[in-house]
C-alpha cells in the first residue's frame, strides 16, 4: 500500500488531487488495512468483491486468498494503476460505478464506502446480492448510527430492510489520523453477516411496505397505506390483523411489526409473493 509521499506524488503525476466531496481519503495505517481484511474472514472457496478500491490499500491483503476477486472502480486513473500495480494476478479489476454493476453472484464484499452514496450501496446490496454470507464496511460514524437506527428520525425503510436480512457487528473505530486527506470525522468498520433463511423475495415485499407507511412521516399508517390498498375500510381491517392502530406512525413500529404487517398484505393479495 502506498504512503502518504507516494500518495501525493501520484496526483502530483496525474496533474490531479484527491477529491474529497467524492469520499476520497486513503487510508494510511498497513496494520488497519490488513485487520479490516481479516473481518471478512475469507476462504479459498469465496467470491470477493471490493468496492472502489481506490489506490488499493485493501486490495493487496486480498489477492490471493479467494477463488474469484474482482475489484470495482469508477475512477480511470485509479484504474490505471490498479491494472499496473497488480497485473498477472488473481483479480479482475473492473471500471464501473458500483450502482450499475450487475454481477450480483459473490458470496462476500467488501469496501470503504463514499459518504455521499453510502446509503445507496447498502440498499443495492440487500435488494440484490441473494447469495451474499459477510460483507465489511467502512463509513463514517454517523453513517453507522443511521444505518442501525431503530427510533427517530434516523430509522426509516432502508434500517428495516439492513435489519431484517442481517446482523450487524461494529468491528473497529479508525481514527480520521489515519486518512489522507484527513477527513473531518472518524470512521467506523462494521459488518453485516446473513440471517438463515431469510428469502430476498420477501425482503423486497418488506422494503416497499416500509418505504410506504415512511413515506410521509407526519401522516399515520392508514393514511400512508390506504394510497396503496386503495380502500380506507380494508386499511383499517388489515392494519387490525397485523395488531397495529390505524393512528400509529412508521417509526413507532419495530422490525418485527413491520415483517407481520408485509406478511398480512401478502395474504390480503395487495402484494404478490
Amino acid at each position: 500500500m502506498l504512503n502518504v509521499e507516494e500518495i501525493i506524488d501520484f496526483f502530483k503525476l496525474e496533474n490531479s488531487h484527491a477529491k474529497k466531496e467524492l469520499g476520497q481519503n486513503f487510508l494510511i495505517n498497513q496494520k488497519i488495512c490488513k485487520n479490516i481484511v481479516e473481518f471478512l474472514d475469507i476462504k479459498n472457496s469465496d467470491k470477493v468483491l471490493e468496492i472502489g478500491p481506490g489506490l488499493g490499500a485493501l486490495t493487496g491483503f486480498i489477492i490471493g486468498q479467494p477463488s474469484r476477486f474482482v475489484a470495482v472502480e469508477y475512477d480511470q486513473k485509479f484504474v490505471n494503476f490498479l491494472e499496473k500495480n497488480f497485473e498477472n494476478q488473481n483479480i479482475e479489476i473492473v471500471k464501473n460505478n458500483i450502482l450499475k454493476y450487475k454481477d450480483f453472484s459473490f458470496n462476500k464484499v467488501i469496501g470503504n464506502l463514499p459518504y455521499y452514496i453510502s446509503s445507496d450501496i447498502i440498499e443495492r446490496i440487500c435488494l440484490n446480492f441473494g447469495e451474499l454470507e459477510k460483507g465489511v464496511f467502512m463509513v463514517q460514524k454517523e453513517c453507522y448510527e443511521r444505518f442501525t437506527s431503530t427510533k427517530g428520525k434516523d430509522y426509516n425503510a432502508l434500517n428495516v430492510l439492513l435489519l431484517y436480512m442481517y446482523d450487524i457487528k461494529t468491528c473497529l473505530n479508525v481514527s480520521k489520523t489515519n486518512f489522507f486527506p484527513a477527513p473531518k470525522v472518524d470512521s467506523l468498520v462494521f459488518e453485516i453477516t446473513k440471517k438463515p433463511a431469510k428469502s430476498l423475495d420477501f425482503a423486497k415485499t418488506l422494503y416497499k411496505t416500509s418505504k410506504i407507511c415512511f413515506s410521509n412521516r407526519r401522516k399515520t399508517l392508514l393514511n400512508n397505506l390506504s394510497s396503496v390498498v386503495r380502500d380506507k375500510e380494508k386499511t383499517v381491517k388489515i392494519l387490525e390483523e397485523a395488531q397495529l392502530l390505524p393512528t400509529a406512525r412508521a417509526e413507532e413500529l419495530s422490525i418485527n411489526q413491520f415483517i407481520v404487517l408485509t406478511e398480512t398484505l401478502i395474504n390480503n393479495k395487495i402484494f404478490n409473493q
